[in-house]
């Protein structure tokens, strides 16, 4: 067990093995048909990276946020060489991750070319449809902002891209602000994509 928790790069990979394990017995037990099991890879797959691109904008909001700007200079510089590089990758890979795989999850729930994945139209609600879409395009927002804002602005503060100090100033408020934009879209986008899976 000591040796499984002596870094988090192998408890990561016990735990997921402990899921495959848990997964292949319960299919070996009751079976399962081949839609069945691409949905539920891929239901896993958005939810284990929405899990990580939420926390993400998390710790963004209520703790790295907090850290840089409390910091003396050095610290700053210390947080923004070992610790703000890594974070904007992991959040903008995930960003990646959640959208395509709830993007092709909506092919076997449903949402998306129902006829064609089972040879006739999908019956939803309009609740739940407005749900599922209220979700997505909040989903896509997100993205966007990430993409559009975040990682853009986000290059200048670290250097990566040429800014003078006035344009450094401009492009940390934006990448507050855009943070925040989604910090304020993570929950209703979670809450409605539940209750579109699960309400009805």
């Amino acid at each position: 067990m000591i040796a499984v928790l002596s870094s988090a790069r192998h408890a990561l990979i016990a735990g997921i093995v402990l899921a495959v394990v848990a997964v292949v017995a319960a299919i070996a037990a009751d079976g399962v048909d081949r839609l069945g099991l691409i949905s539920f890879l891929l239901r896993a797959t958005h939810v284990v990276a929405a899990m990580v691109w939420v926390g993400m904008i998390w710790f963004v909001n209520f703790v790295q946020h907090a850290a840089v700007t409390g910091a003396d200079d050095a610290g700053r510089g210390t947080l923004m060489r070992l610790v703000v590089p890594n974070v904007a990758w992991i959040f903008r890979h995930a960003s990646h991750l959640v959208l395509l795989s709830g993007v092709l999850l909506m092919l076997p729930t449903g949402y998306l070319l129902g006829n064609w994945v089972f040879g006739a139209p999908v019956y939803m609600s309009l609740a739940k449809s407005l749900l599922m879409w209220g979700a997505v395009a909040g989903a896509v927002a997100m993205w966007a902002f990430v993409h559009m804002f975040i990682w853009p602005n986000l290059q200048v503060v670290l250097g990566l891209r040429p800014g003078n100090a006035d344009a450094k100033a401009a492009a940390r408020a934006k990448v507050a602000l855009y943070a925040r934009a989604n910090l304020l879209l993570a929950v209703p986008v979670t809450v409605l994509m539940v209750a579109a899976a699960h309400l009805f």
